[in-house]
Parts: C-alpha cells; sequence; structure tokens
C-alpha cells in the first residue's frame, strides 16, 4: 500500500500519524526490522508478514537444534 493511500496518512504533514516506516523492497523491510524492529514497520507494509513468518521460521529452528 501507498502511504498516500492509507487512512493513517497525514496530508498536512506527510507523513504516518503513527511514525511508521514503509519499505518499498524486502531488503529494506529486512534492514529496518534489524535496525529498528519489525514494530516500526507499516502494518500495511506488503513484506511486513512475510518477515515476521521468516523469523518465526528461524527461531523454531534455532530452538530446535539447543
Amino acid at each position: 500500500m501507498y502511504c498516500r493511500d492509507c487512512p493513517r496518512y497525514d496530508e498536512t504533514e506527510r507523513r504516518c500519524k503513527d511514525r511508521k516506516v514503509n519499505p518499498q523492497h524486502y531488503e529494506e523491510a529486512v534492514n529496518v526490522a534489524n535496525v529498528l524492529g519489525v514494530r516500526a514497520i507499516c502494518l500495511f507494509n506488503d513484506h511486513r508478514e512475510r518477515l515476521i513468518r521468516s523469523r518465526l521460521r528461524s527461531a523454531v529452528t534455532d530452538s530446535a537444534a539447543d
């Protein structure tokens, strides 16, 4: 979703009301999540769910290896 189409976008301030980021590419989403955490990524971002699933999968495999 584009920010300007989102109901949480503030036209006057030209930014998200929730102060979330909206990376356009998956690699950018991974970098943002590594630096700021997954919570910093917009709930409507196209890559957020994939990123969360990949992190859950890696957490499960890490705990299984212990």
